[in-house]
């Protein structure tokens, strides 16, 4: 508990470092809120706009479907405050060799390469985000259990994207650079951005048996509607698990393969 507590101060104080930077250039500060909002906007007008034209999509009426999309949208706010920006890091530091003042702290090192930088802007709009979430949420409507079970499945939809996103990472060990890698792993927020009954069944196959992107959401919202397989959620926990322990093994071999900047 007493770690936990050490890591959570640390990530706490990387926040408010963050903020007091992004504040004081105040026009830096309104253009990224701005872009936050833009990009909220497209995705939400761009439902709206179907369900001017159709009743449902795959059982889901209009409320259905945009609980779930500001869920996804709570996901990626919290994942684009803590943990988006250190990817594009991890494979600059990979490239100049700076990774190895992240190995000398005395943090653990996946933990403090990818808690590097935090993006607090994100957290701005988290609550309108979250307002949205339980307007649409009281519309459905969910019952008392659902409303409990709703941080811990959004905290479990976010530790799976984050893992997912961890394991296609670690591939720039490997590779010569890596815009391609990211690039990759933006692709991937793209697919899980829409419920699984949008695609094809062998895709829907591969994205959530292979590897559970299409999961990570869909799950999680299914869960609270009462309409997903008993399976699901042990699934996500599951996968969570497993894709924690393959990192770590990645990490480790990534690390005999890192080429440091004293080499």
């Amino acid at each position: 508990m007493t770690i936990t507590r050490a890591y959570l101060g640390v990530l706490g104080q990387l926040l408010l470092n963050s903020l007091s930077k992004l504040l004081s250039f105040r026009l830096n500060f309104i253009l990224f809120l701005f872009a936050e909002l833009a990009a909220f906007s497209t995705f939400y007008l761009t439902v709206d706009f179907l369900y001017q034209h159709i009743t449902t999509v795959g059982g889901w009426n209009r409320t259905h479907f945009m609980f779930f999309i500001i869920w996804w949208q709570c996901v990626m706010n919290l994942h684009s405050a803590f943990a988006a920006p250190n990817f594009w890091n991890f494979a600059s530091e990979l490239q100049n060799g700076n990774l190895d003042f992240r190995l000398l702290r005395p943090l653990g090192s996946l933990f403090d390469t990818f808690t590097a930088i935090t993006r607090p802007i994100s957290l701005v709009i988290f609550p309108l985000n979250a307002s949205l979430l339980v307007y649409y949420g009281s519309q459905i409507p969910l019952s008392a259990s659902k409303w409990l079970a709703v941080t811990p499945l959004l905290l479990l939809s976010l530790t799976l994207t984050i893992l997912i996103e961890l394991l296609i990472a670690m591939s720039m060990f490997w590779t010569t650079g890596g815009d391609g890698v990211n690039f990759i792993r933006i692709q991937c927020q793209q697919i899980s951005k829409w419920p699984d009954f949008v695609y094809p069944r062998v895709f829907r196959v591969a994205f959530t048996v292979g590897i559970p992107i299409l999961a990570t959401s869909t799950f999680s919202v299914r869960a609270l509607f009462d309409d997903g397989a008993w399976w699901e959620v042990p699934f996500l926990v599951c996968a969570c698990i497993t894709l924690w322990l393959v990192i770590g093994q990645l990490w480790r071999l990534g690390l005999r393969r890192y080429e440091s900047a004293s080499s």
